[in-house]
């Protein structure tokens, strides 16, 4: 600007050096910047659209780079893909493009790990809290405590408490396991984290599976059903007060109505209670799954390296001990070859 603004002055007959004085630049400055211009160097030039063998070279790469990342060792598989192509791609071009699959592989494996399904019903059976309307504008917050069947989603028991915790999940569960409906393993939120919870799983041989800190999604089936749950009473408005009664009369007709017209397409036209009834329960020896989960929790804590807190290592336990017995089935992370298994 400054280099056309004084050729302007120039041609017009006036005092270049008076200009340079009044905007403060020294002369030989302005002549660099007038010999940059005249070489074409001042101005950067437009960015060129990549052509066609660039562009098809950084698609094989991004596949080749999201085949590593899903490999353990993909830093050691960086280094030999970067000797290959590096007269063809800057290095600070190639580690933007790998810390760009890295994350994209990594949010592929975390979704995988998150969309599993249980093979049969009682395998695993997961319980949470959903917040109810209040019975008056200004009343008491009330809640449903419920527990689900994580394979048919099925809801196995519920009740509305005018509190929640872990003291109230312990009774709930108490009563549960009671009845005789004992599932492999048992999925729970953080809040329910107290031994008297864990002591109480472990008492009836059923392998605790809490949700990772602060990550609800880990116990996503629940989590939905809850939703599911919020969204049929928010149809009446939050001007609707309910009584205790008439709450449960409508969440009755809420399991119904979600049995018959969401769930009847996904179950191949039944409903839940009825495939939780009928299906066949898995062909597993509780005694040798419960005895396999504590050995392989012992072993995590006895590690010389181990970071796991104690809680956490009976989440690591439950997922490895129900893919040793085949009961829970995971997705391969799309794009992801056989040749490359993590």
């Amino acid at each position: 600007m400054i280099v056309e603004t004084a050729r302007e002055i120039q041609a017009a007959g006036n005092d270049l050096t008076e200009y340079l004085r009044v905007i403060g630049v020294p002369p030989s400055t302005f002549g660099f910047w007038a010999r940059e211009a005249a070489e074409g160097k001042l101005v950067p030039k437009p960015p060129r659209p990549p052509t066609f063998e660039e562009t098809s070279f950084r698609i094989d790469l991004c596949h080749e780079m999201k085949q590593l990342a899903h490999r353990r060792h993909i830093t050691f598989g960086l280094h030999h893909l970067w000797v290959k192509v590096r007269g063809r791609i800057t290095r600070d071009e190639f580690r933007k493009l790998a810390t760009e699959v890295r994350r994209e592989a990594n949010r592929e494996r975390l979704a995988g790990l998150l969309r599993y399904e249980f093979t049969h019903p009682d395998v695993a059976h997961s319980m949470d809290f959903v917040c109810l309307p209040r019975e008056l504008q200004y009343g008491p917050r009330r809640y449903m405590i419920r527990i689900i069947d994580d394979c048919t989603r099925c809801t196995l028991r519920q009740e509305v408490t005018l509190h929640k915790g872990a003291g109230v999940g312990g009774a709930f569960l108490h009563e549960h396991l009671k009845a005789g409906l004992l599932p492999l393993v048992f999925k729970y939120d953080r809040e329910f984290d107290v031994a008297q919870f864990e002591n109480l799983l472990l008492s009836n041989k059923v392998v605790p599976l809490p949700s990772p800190c602060a990550y609800p999604k880990a116990n996503g089936k629940n989590e939905r059903a809850n939703r599911d749950v919020q969204q049929w009473l928010g149809i009446y408005g939050k001007d609707e007060f309910w009584t205790t009664e008439e709450l449960q009369q409508e969440l009755a007709f809420c399991f119904e109505g979600l049995d018959e017209i969401a769930e009847s397409a996904i179950l191949n036209g039944k409903i839940r209670r009825k495939e939780y009834d009928a299906r066949q329960r898995a062909p597993v020896d509780r005694d040798a799954f419960f005895k396999d989960a504590v050995q392989f929790r012992g072993d995590l804590l006895r590690r010389p390296n181990n970071r796991l807190s104690s809680t956490d290592a009976w989440r690591v336990a439950a997922k490895e001990t129900l893919k040793k017995y085949d009961v829970v089935r995971y997705p391969r992370p799309s794009g992801v070859s056989g040749d490359f298994q993590g």
